[in-house]
């Protein structure tokens, strides 16, 4: 690949500006997720406002897709400087140690809350509304090593919190980051800006062109979603990284993020039109153009997205996705049981499923505050880093950073490490 002007020397990391948007979004992203599993009883109860809405919470899926592009980003921008030049065994398991940190103690939580919940209707012979392929020991190890989509092609029923399958997607993901970011970073190092831009269409064609012949489910899809929108998320942050901190590049980079959003609301509205769902892939590239330009924009959008409240829910999005199964659940669950009070068309009904993503949010908040931060901090806290080093039997590391943050000091966007769930 060539064009332009290549850069022809890694320059020193330098101060990033704070990426508020990049938190605010993932509560978008969350909720996208929770209303799209809500579609079908939303359809039910408010047919006029799924009229109007509907095209956008039936491609709701696609918040996944959004997560992973989110998570290349920011783990590029956190990591890229610091394990891009060559593969340190030390920096490896701290990065591993960290992501672990941020991920597990919530995600144990919930599927300790699901199994029992699961085991109790099982026990007592109770029919489960989303009854999972597998009720078993092994597969309970499995999902506790986050490991149970790797060997699966497909996820349907498969984890017993069905928006898991994701978490255990994302980790593999973690698990080849250090040799994807050693590729990538060497890219930025050889590339010019519009082979890079290239180099990220190719890496998002496999999930475009695949999703189109063969459906976003189908066998062995969920390694092509992972894989290409990460690496695509990635490349985005070199991408963005070579652009100027100028008001001039905030300015654009804020109207390309409010073109790329309104961009996705009409392509899905034009894909249910018309009948044509196949094409949804389409819109995964235009997600990553998104955050790419949110990680520098700061107006419009960019700037609804860094407010306080959106921050807040940025940074609890990962323990609001993680709740908001088994809470539609039991409310489900509640239907089957009290038809008169809450089955469809009544009252109960129409208040529950107002109320159900409320109810979730403030679930994941709960989570959030109380389990996955409290955690984090302290398995955090157990990293090699805060052994002495005379502790330990590894070389000094090559560079002076604060090794194990998730975050450089230098390049702190305060919650971006929360892109990465």
């Amino acid at each position: 690949m060539s064009g332009g002007g290549a850069p022809n020397a890694v320059a020193a990391p330098r101060k990033v500006r704070q990426v508020h948007a990049l938190t605010g979004v993932r509560i978008i992203a969350a909720l996208w997720v929770v209303l799209f599993h809500l579609r079908g009883n939303l359809a039910a109860e408010f047919p006029e406002l799924t009229r109007v809405i509907g095209p956008v919470i039936n491609h709701g899926e696609l918040g996944v897709d959004l997560f992973f592009a989110l998570s290349g980003y920011v783990l590029a921008l956190n990591y890229g400087s610091r394990m891009g030049l060559r593969l340190d065994r030390r920096a490896t398991v701290r990065f591993w140690w960290a992501r672990i940190a941020r991920v597990w103690p919530a995600y144990m939580f919930m599927l300790i809350f699901v199994t029992i919940w699961r085991g109790v209707l099982l026990a007592r012979d109770v029919s489960d509304p989303v009854a999972v392929r597998d009720y078993g020991v092994t597969s309970f190890i499995r999902q506790a090593l986050l490991v149970v989509q790797w060997t699966e092609s497909d996820s349907d029923r498969l984890a017993w919190n069905g928006p898991a399958w994701s978490v255990s997607a994302e980790a593999l993901a973690y698990l080849l980051f250090p040799v994807i970011i050693l590729a990538v970073f060497r890219f930025n190092r050889v590339f010019s800006t519009r082979s890079l831009v290239i180099a990220g269409l190719l890496a998002l064609f496999p999930v475009v062109f695949f999703s189109y012949v063969l459906g976003l489910y189908a066998p062995w899809m969920w390694a092509l979603r992972i894989l290409c929108a990460f690496i695509a998320g990635a490349l985005a942050f070199y991408v963005v990284d070579r652009f100027p901190d100028t008001a001039r590049s905030r300015g654009l980079a804020s109207h390309i993020a409010l073109v790329a959003i309104v961009g996705v609301i009409v392509g899905c509205f034009v894909l249910d039109l018309t009948g044509r769902t196949r094409y949804i892939g389409v819109l995964i590239p235009i997600l990553v153009v998104t955050v790419g330009a949110l990680g520098i924009a700061d107006r419009h959008v960019a700037r609804l997205l860094g407010t306080r409240i959106m921050v807040t829910g940025g940074m609890a999005s990962y323990s609001v996705y993680l709740v908001h199964m088994p809470l539609i659940e039991i409310f489900w669950f509640a239907q089957n049981h009290w038809p008169n009070a809450l089955g469809q068309g009544s009252v109960g009904s129409k208040i529950g499923f107002i109320l159900l993503p409320f109810v979730v949010v403030a679930g994941g908040y709960l989570l959030w505050r109380f389990v996955e931060e409290p955690s984090r901090r302290k398995l955090r806290s157990m990293s090699v880093q805060n052994i002495p080093e005379r502790a330990v039997d590894d070389p000094p590391l090559h560079h002076d950073s604060p090794a194990g943050t998730d975050v450089p000091v230098a390049a702190t966007p305060p919650g971006a490490d929360k892109a990465a769930s």
